[in-house]
């Protein structure tokens, strides 16, 4: 993505839609795109760009829905367009820190451990009678059937010529989409409404009460099960023990440290398909941690 090209698309938008020039604050480049804060006066915006085509709509439908149930703010949507083949979203401004940045003591980390595995655990209560989310209004009555429905085309992809993968990996993903069913088996009922990307990175915490200030950045928001949030949670910061927190809460049926592993495995095939990305060697180490739970 060319920073000085959004850059410039970013600031032309906020003209156009509040009538005046912005300062950039900062830009990022994120894993599935870039971010570029804006700021004028009291006005100030987020703009997100996309790599991979229809995110940004995936996510203006997870944030309308995450706001009508979490009990912290979500980041309110102002304009969507499209420029220059760039997806773009512009969204409100939220106070907060980045929650990958809480200070390491005891205090800070067990009030915002607390705050948001309490919130996560609200979200999770939802569910729907139907079952599993496959697509608008489509349904499985099982897990193992929506996550045929979720990750066949990632898997035929994986499989592909076309993929990076190697010899050895696609060996591994075949053996492991082979065993879907029954590793899944201990799960197969019962869903929740899941954010689908909840690590920490994806929180702001208030930097004087160390309290959750927001959630922003969902995936593919859906009743899918509680566990495709929770492994999330080890992803960044995992000195947090916010797994650990929300199993003292809500216990998890048994299997579910092989599960992790099984889960993390397609969230990265997933992103390969979806932008991509590749790195054998971090897959590969997943893969030793999967079999040794499954020993």
């Amino acid at each position: 993505m060319n920073q000085q090209q959004l850059e410039r698309i970013a600031s032309d938008t906020f003209q156009k839609l509040f009538g005046f020039r912005a300062s950039f604050v900062q830009t990022e480049l994120t894993f599935y795109g870039c971010v570029v804060f804006l700021v004028a006066d009291k006005q100030k915006v987020v703009i997100k760009f996309s790599k991979e085509m229809g995110r940004l709509a995936k996510e203006i439908q997870g944030l309308e829905r995450l706001s009508q149930i979490v009990d912290c703010p979500v980041p309110a949507i102002y304009f969507y367009g499209r420029e220059e083949g760039y997806d773009y979203l512009v969204l409100e401004w939220l106070e907060g820190q980045s929650a990958h940045e809480l200070p390491p003591e005891t205090k800070a980390i067990a009030t915002f451990g607390e705050h948001y595995t309490d919130i996560l655990l609200a979200l999770h209560e939802c569910s729907h009678e139907k079952g599993f989310e496959v697509d608008a209004d489509s349904f499985a009555p099982t897990l193992s059937e929506a996550f045929e429905h979720w990750m066949f085309p990632v898997y035929r992809y994986l499989m592909s010529s076309a993929s990076p993968f190697s010899t050895q990996l696609k060996g591994s993903f075949e053996r492991l989409w082979a065993s879907r069913k029954q590793v899944l088996a201990p799960i197969n009922h019962g869903s929740s409404l899941v954010h689908d990307d909840c690590h920490i990175g994806n929180v702001l915490f208030d930097p004087k009460t160390y309290k959750v200030a927001a959630l922003i950045d969902p995936c593919d928001v859906g009743f899918k099960h509680r566990e495709f949030d929770v492994f999330h949670l080890y992803d960044v910061r995992p000195d947090l023990n916010l797994a650990d927190i929300y199993m003292k809460k809500a216990s998890l049926a048994d299997g579910y440290q092989a599960r992790r592993w099984f889960l993390s495995l397609w969230d990265d095939a997933k992103h390969s398909r979806n932008i991509g990305w590749y790195d054998e060697a971090w897959i590969s180490n997943k893969f030793e941690r999967y079999y040794q739970e499954c020993a």
